[in-house]
């Protein structure tokens, strides 16, 4: 009677770390099956005219995954941009991708963004006329992101399109750009390899 008891009692004790183990080991499969990295880069979106790209797939559920995005705009700066416009932005964004099967390449995208642009403040210019001399601040837009996002599984190619909705501006740029550069709504198009 004693070696029943404790043989029930064990396997009640055992139940817990094995139904915990099995969800660590499905999620850890369904994890490997995804390739989690991208690189892209976005024509409108977050950086307004392109952005260059890198996300990371964090596994949520069979459903839910998140992806963190990190991006960089360059441009360069030429005399007549030079009274408003800098040479740089970073794109921030947290997005949640949504499928139907585990399985799936297809996503809905959805999540929030900011996006960091540097905007002269201040300039100098020398006897010729020439900007010698800026000051830049750094300007910040958050946005909402809508979407559909297209990534194998085993990675490669993947592409994505969203609608961008302005939620915020800071008062700095609106004070140099108006909403001439942040429009209420615009589209991005992103083209890349993930792996």
């Amino acid at each position: 009677m004693k070696n029943k008891l404790t043989k029930i009692y064990l396997n009640k004790n055992l139940l817990p770390f094995l139904f915990l183990s099995l969800v660590l080991i499905s999620f850890s499969a369904a994890a490997q099956q995804m390739k989690k990295n991208s690189i892209y880069i976005e024509l409108g979106g977050n950086g307004i005219l392109y952005s260059a790209n890198y996300d990371r797939i964090i596994p949520i559920s069979t459903h839910f995954k998140l992806a963190p995005r990190v991006g960089f705009e360059f441009i360069p700066r030429n005399k007549k941009d030079a009274p408003t416009y800098g040479k740089w932005s970073f794109p921030l964004e947290l997005n949640i991708l949504y499928s139907k099967k585990t399985e799936s390449k297809n996503f809905f995208e959805g999540g929030i963004g900011l996006s960091l642009f540097n905007l002269v403040s201040n300039y100098k210019l020398n006897s010729n006329n020439e900007i010698i001399d800026t000051e830049v601040k750094t300007a910040k837009v958050t946005v909402l992101r809508l979407g559909f996002r297209h990534q194998k599984p085993e990675g490669g190619l993947m592409y994505r399109a969203g609608l961008l909705v302005k939620l915020s501006q800071d008062d700095y740029s609106k004070s140099r750009v108006g909403d001439d550069l942040f429009y209420k709504l615009w589209p991005g198009f992103s083209v890349g390899y993930s792996f």
